[in-house]
């Protein structure tokens, strides 16, 4: 396997805790080792009693407690996340980070310096990374040092790397740069980036070994998001979803969009949702309904229900419409 999935801590952790039943959570990328996992683990504790989660996992702050209390499990294993910035769950749970055993080839690092160089004329870059390439980063640093000016920002939380961001939380890119790097694969927390920074956003990808410039990608998204903002002005009909998942309910940020947008005289109503799909929008709306409101997560109005017929926004967007502003762009919060 490419990655390191830590069995020995996960076995240490398990007798320590003396647990008889186990619940294995795994993100969407890393479910198809799950089967694996539990494999390995039973060679050495054939007592105890392994479950598999097979519902999604977007993130530490989808922490399956509920079914972990459900099935009667005595611990969670969660895999491929640190702890989340603003929750930690009650259940007991130990976070396994899952890096990635890929290195960089050497051509990376020189493609880099080029686009950096050529395109942007670059002298202070920002270096981010999702959780399992955040080993790589002291490398990429050190690679590129000789020709910039190099900055590896601070996390949110005690439980993260430096550098590391979270789909949903970039606070090691609030520094200021001419480019902002990450490392990882796919496009999901590029975007954000992008998006966060309002910047050149460059993707360094461990897995294709390619260098990408993701910043008119990130431009037309932020055209889409601006199209949906200006939807939004002036409608009187907002539909608030309160995410109810442990780690995604925010009942004091329901409670000040609420507020703030009842004090304009508009009718605001508050529906819950764990798992919110277009199918759900579409079963609670009506003709007079005008905006949509996504506290759960900021970024399924971007990723997943950005083609929703009417306007679905993040808490950062819903800000600027209630400030009356379209500067700067809030993401995500």
């Amino acid at each position: 396997m490419s990655y390191n999935f830590e069995e020995e801590k996960v076995i240490n952790e398990i007798v320590k805790r003396d647990a008889k039943k186990v619940l294995l959570q795994f993100p969407e990328g890393l479910k198809y080792f799950s089967i694996e996992i539990v494999n390995k683990l039973r060679q050495k504790l054939p007592n105890v009693e392994f479950i598999i989660s097979g519902e999604p996992s977007w993130g530490a702050c989808d922490i399956a407690e509920d079914e972990a209390k459900e099935i009667g499990a005595d611990l969670i294993i969660h895999f491929g996340h640190t702890p989340y910035t603003w929750y930690y769950p009650k259940f007991p749970t130990v976070f396994i980070n899952v890096e990635s055993k890929i290195n960089l080839n050497p051509k990376i690092l020189d493609d880099l310096i080029q686009i950096l160089k050529n395109k942007y004329d670059a002298k202070k870059v920002s270096l981010t990374s999702t959780l399992q390439h955040v080993k790589l980063l002291p490398e990429i640093k050190k690679g590129l040092e000789d020709h910039f000016e190099v900055i590896i920002g601070k996390p949110s939380s005690k439980f993260m790397f430096d550098g590391q961001v979270l789909g949903c939380d970039y606070k090691p890119a609030e520094v200021p740069a001419d480019v902002y790097i990450i490392v990882s694969g796919g496009l999901f927390h590029a975007i954000g980036l992008g998006l966060t920074t309002n910047k050149p956003t460059i993707k360094v990808d461990p897995y294709t070994q390619k260098v990408e410039d993701l910043t008119n990608e990130i431009q037309k998204i932020l055209k889409i998001r601006y199209a949906k903002i200006m939807e939004a002005f002036d409608k009187r009909n907002w539909v608030i979803i309160q995410g109810i998942k442990v780690g995604q309910n925010r009942p004091l940020m329901v409670k000040y969009f609420y507020d703030e947008l009842n004090k304009r005289g508009y009718n605001v109503y508050i529906v819950t949702n764990k798992v919110l799909t277009i199918d759900v929008l579409r079963n609670i709306d009506r003709s007079f309904v005008d905006v949509f409101l996504v506290t759960s997560c900021p970024r399924l109005p971007i990723d997943d229900l950005f083609n929703y017929e009417k306007p679905v926004l993040t808490p950062g967007e819903a800000k600027m419409v209630i400030n009356n502003s379209l500067e700067p762009y809030i993401f995500p919060w």
